[in-house]
């Protein structure tokens, strides 16, 4: 595991004012790893739009170091009265920043948010080849529950994409 000298490490709710580091971070990862669904030079969103999306999702966390955005975690409830139970969740992390926990950590507050917020169940999807974040999942509970099979095509590569999703404890499921 890599280690890091800081006493500066905070997590908290993104704000309006971190959309454009945001923005950036997204962009930097896409470039980092194949692991997104889409190409950095298919990732055109504006401030603007990055600011709205703050605003709209229900929680977005990011990660500090020395002041720097590293890392965040999104959980967006659904929409619909029928979906509103469900949340779907994503995280990125910055690659120079991987193996140092963060990504246990953002888990564990997004886990406590969804347990305060009437969250049921969490959902996501991952590349089947992304043995690190699968490990992440299943650490916190999150089961598969689906293949999309050759979801995502890189180059002349296919790559199957897994859904996983976890019952909230404590929520009265049935």
């Amino acid at each position: 595991m890599k280690n890091i000298k800081t006493n500066n490490l905070i997590i908290r709710e993104a704000m309006v004012e971190d959309a454009d580091e945001i923005r950036i971070l997204a962009k930097q990862v896409m470039g980092e790893v194949i692991f997104f669904s889409k190409e950095p030079e298919e990732f055109k969103v504006t401030i603007e739009q990055e600011e709205e999306y703050i605003r709209k999702t229900s929680l977005i966390l990011v990660v500090e170091i020395d002041g720097k955005i590293v890392g965040c975690a999104t959980l967006q409830k659904g929409g619909s009265a029928r979906t509103k139970h469900v949340a779907l969740f994503g995280i990125t992390i910055l690659k120079e920043y991987t193996g140092l926990k963060l990504g246990s950590l953002l888990m564990k507050k997004v886990i406590e948010w969804a347990e305060k917020n009437e969250v049921e169940k969490i959902e996501l999807e991952v590349f089947a080849e992304n043995i690190p974040a699968i490990k992440l999942y299943e650490k916190f509970g999150f089961v598969v529950e689906g293949r999309k099979v050759k979801s995502i095509k890189v180059k002349d590569r296919y790559i199957d994409m897994l859904l996983l999703g976890k019952f909230i404890v404590g929520r009265k499921i049935f």
